[in-house]
């Protein structure tokens, strides 16, 4: 089967391997750009606590030495966690990968005399952990580190692959993707070659962001996590998936 993975490129070229090794062909449009965003390195060594939803989050604290190894890091699943384990983080908490795991997990294992929690994001979010923290009595802060900025267009080899029918399945694993490659196919014409290409969605709401357009069939992950994508894409290809590999 020919997946298109429409995660940033770093993300992307981590996941593609996994894919391969089912037998898989992919190719990678990477529907936003990450660009580093300076922020407060003094606020961050300040705190008791940091939280991180995505993996440019975890990377951009793995770089700074003088951040302790041992300060307590809540990261949303395995895949944003990676980076702060290589990078010898001491204490790393591992949610099951999406935001009401990640607040949960907090809640229970910390209380709110424990001081300042601060809150790694990107410019653009759906949840603000900061916001969500604060409503539970926590004294927490949002910094951004980042910001992910969406393609004015798709590639001219996408765009072709489209044409041709030549892809089988595509992965969308945020809604801000979703939503932006759906865009992006309607300003080049392409929303109808989409009916016959199946979307695989990490949740309900990634999904959400595919409603203004029609597909072969949209299939959810079983948890929101890259293992699962995984499984779901290889659940696609066994039963019968039009395209090549399969």
């Amino acid at each position: 089967m020919h997946v298109l993975l429409t995660r940033p490129t770093l993300q992307a070229e981590a996941m593609r391997p996994s894919l391969e090794e089912k037998g898989h062909r992919v190719s990678v449009e990477p529907v936003l750009d990450v660009s580093p965003v300076d922020f407060s390195h003094e606020a961050l060594r300040d705190s008791r606590t940091i939280v991180v939803t995505s993996v440019h989050a975890s990377l951009r604290i793995a770089e700074l030495p003088s951040i302790d190894r041992t300060v307590p890091i809540y990261a949303v699943g395995a895949g944003t966690a990676a980076p702060l384990h290589r990078a010898g983080f001491a204490c790393v908490h591992e949610a099951a990968g999406d935001a009401p795991s990640l607040l949960d997990l907090i809640l229970k294992k910390r209380s709110a005399s424990e001081g300042r929690i601060t809150y790694l994001s990107g410019w653009d979010i759906t949840e603000d952990m900061a916001a969500a923290l604060k409503r539970h009595g926590h004294d927490a802060q949002r910094l951004v580190a980042y910001r992910a900025t969406p393609a004015k267009s798709l590639s001219p080899a996408t765009q072709d692959m489209l044409r041709r029918g030549d892809i089988d399945c595509i992965v969308f694993m945020s809604y801000r993707t979703a939503h932006f490659f759906t865009l992006l196919c309607d300003k080049a014409g392409l929303s109808p070659c989409l009916r016959t290409i199946s979307a695989a969605a990490m949740s309900e709401k990634v999904a959400r962001g595919l409603c203004r357009t029609d597909w072969r069939e949209t299939g959810i992950a079983a948890n929101p996590s890259r293992e699962a994508m995984v499984d779901m894409l290889t659940d696609l290809a066994g039963q019968g998936a039009r395209g090549h590999g399969v």
